[in-house]
């Protein structure tokens, strides 16, 4: 059987035959006893990858976990400022714009104007009202210097109708004058009396006069103080320096003091807010050194500090007013829940390449 064997593979090799000297090649058949060593070998190199997977799993399983206690990483996070919201304070039809959407203004900026000749003529009547109730006092001073002088002359006679009547009265008694001279005495001096406190009553109600003119006159003083005011409120500046954002005014529009009509982002007021799981809270203190990568200016990283902690968070949605809501799921997947800190920005890549809202990632070293 070899033989037969050797003689068909001796034919299959061109240019040699049995007859040759030389010996022809022969192809070595594999034996079968090399299957299992085979199979050993195999199972020894899957072995090697399965525990070297496992190796790999559990390192990145424990450099996870002692990176918790090296450094704290998020990329829950984005950048913010604080956004103005101008309203009126006055209310009337805007008469013109003076910028544009999403322009950049300095504080003091004339943002628009509202129609000013209501204003105008409302000035005009409190200063007539002013000048009116000014023009009253010299004649109720004029009023009570007569009146005074009056109530002088009130005195002195009802001082001279009293010595009368204390002169008369044991001339009377005696016989020297008559009981009708004395009953005259008597009655004048109780006329004088009278008129003596009719005078000091119109005295007193002209110096009330006076006090109720003078107050006249301060009210008038403030209502033209406050006419002047809402007249100067009819020019509507900026209050702080940064970019106009969604403006949506326009000349003829009626503006409410009820009503935000221009908004300005803040150009001095960025920050960036990350929320950090609870797990990270401990090792994040205010003043400690943080990298900030912005997506709006990619593979740069940027200094910035903690500057604060926020030391509450509302568990219900909708409760944001005053204390902010972080969403314990992501995806339909419960996290733990997550606190937010504040960063200052040390570096930036300038106020004109900022953006509320963008995301941020921040990582922190301890």
């Amino acid at each position: 059987m070899n033989q037969q064997l050797r003689v068909q593979l001796e034919r299959q090799v061109p240019g040699q035959t049995t007859g040759d000297k030389k010996t022809s090649p022969l192809v070595d058949v594999p034996s079968l006893s090399t299957k299992p060593e085979l199979d050993r070998s195999r199972l020894l190199s899957h072995r090697q990858r399965a525990l070297l997977f496992l190796l790999v799993v559990a390192g990145a399983v424990f450099a996870w976990w002692i990176s918790g206690y090296l450094l704290a990483y998020t990329d829950d996070a984005y950048l913010t400022s604080d956004v103005v919201s101008i309203t009126p304070e006055v209310t009337g039809p805007i008469e013109a714009v003076h910028v544009k959407d999403n322009e950049w203004v300095g504080r003091g900026t004339l943002l628009f104007t509202i129609d000013p000749v209501p204003f105008g003529l409302a000035v005009e009547q409190a200063r007539a009202e002013e000048a009116r109730a000014e023009a009253q006092l010299p004649v109720d001073q004029a009023q009570l210097e007569v009146l005074r002088a009056q109530k002088d002359a009130a005195d002195a006679a009802a001082r001279l109708a009293a010595a009368n009547l204390r002169r008369d009265t044991p001339l009377g008694q005696s016989g020297t004058i008559s009981a009708q001279a004395l009953d005259n005495t008597r009655t004048a001096a109780e006329q004088s009396t009278a008129q003596q406190h009719a005078a000091e009553a119109a005295l007193q109600k002209a110096n009330e006069t006076l006090g109720l003119d003078k107050a006249a006159v301060s009210s008038a003083h403030a209502a033209r103080l406050l006419a002047e005011w809402r007249l100067s409120r009819t020019k509507i500046v900026a209050p702080v320096d940064g970019y106009v954002t969604h403006l949506a005014v326009q000349a003829g529009d009626m503006v409410s003091s009820r009503e935000a009509a221009v908004a300005i982002v803040d150009g001095n007021s960025w920050r960036v807010v990350a929320n950090y799981k609870e797990y990270y809270l401990r090792h994040l203190h205010p003043g400690g050194l943080a990298w900030i990568w912005l997506d709006s200016h990619p593979w740069h990283l940027y200094r910035a500090r903690i500057q604060g902690l926020a030391h509450g968070i509302s568990r219900q949605q909708g409760n944001e007013a005053l204390v902010p809501y972080v969403s314990p799921t992501v995806n339909w997947i419960r996290l733990q829940r997550r606190i937010p800190v504040r960063f200052a920005l040390l570096d930036s890549p300038g106020a004109d390449q900022l953006f509320m809202g963008a995301d941020a990632r921040v990582l922190v070293i301890y």
